[in-house]
């Protein structure tokens, strides 16, 4: 039996190979476009549940700032209303807390916290760090619904009044985390700097004015 030449080998070899290489090439391609289309697929999904959760919760945040800070329709926000919407939004933000980055939960519970005298006994809600009554209003008057002397109680001790610049503060900050997690770039616009207004010189003698 005649003995085949080395080259004739090598291209036998060679030719068997290139299509098993092309084929295993194609497979492993194939496989990570799977796997990037899932990886898509999932991060969508995340941040479409992110977007359900921010908009069920973020009236309830900006009703909780008009409240403390006077603004907006505080009007409308009875102390009971302030009290609820403390209440669903940690039910909400405790379930989804892990949907979140870290820096989510903690902004709210920075926020939350200002807000709110929390463990003031067993059994009894969170009392409101705010003033019934205040340079900017009185709510057992000033406010859209009737005032009902029971809400006395839900209030912190005057003292404990959080400042409305720290409300607006913790506000900010926690939706910029909030802003964040749905992948949204908010960069800070940068201040103009001051320029005072140039000197006025004084008119020459005679009322004429220079050139």
């Amino acid at each position: 039996m005649a003995q085949w030449p080395t080259l004739e080998i090598a291209k036998l070899i060679v030719g068997v190979l290139t299509p098993l290489s092309v084929a295993l090439l194609g497979w492993l391609f194939s496989r990570q476009l799977k796997r990037l289309d899932l990886s898509n697929w999932t991060n969508q999904k995340l941040i479409e549940k992110r977007l359900a959760i921010y908009d069920e919760i973020a009236p309830r945040l900006n009703q909780l700032l008009c409240f403390f800070t006077w603004v907006g329709y505080w009007k409308t926000i009875s102390p009971a209303d302030a009290i609820h919407a403390k209440r669903d939004l940690d039910k909400t933000l405790n379930i989804y807390r892990h949907v979140f980055e870290a820096e989510v939960y903690e902004a709210y519970q920075d926020y939350i916290h200002i807000l709110f005298e929390t463990y003031t006994s067993a059994g009894h809600d969170a009392k409101l760090r705010a003033l019934v009554r205040s340079p900017d209003g009185d709510r057992r008057t000033d406010g859209a619904y009737a005032w009902s002397d029971a809400w006395n109680a839900c209030f912190s001790e005057p003292r404990n009044a959080v400042d409305k610049g720290e409300v607006r503060a913790r506000y900010k900050a926690l939706m910029a985390a909030l802003t964040r997690s749905l992948g949204v770039s908010t960069p800070e616009r940068p201040q103009a700097a001051f320029k005072p207004e140039p000197a006025s010189r004084p008119a020459p003698a005679g009322g004429q004015t220079p050139a």
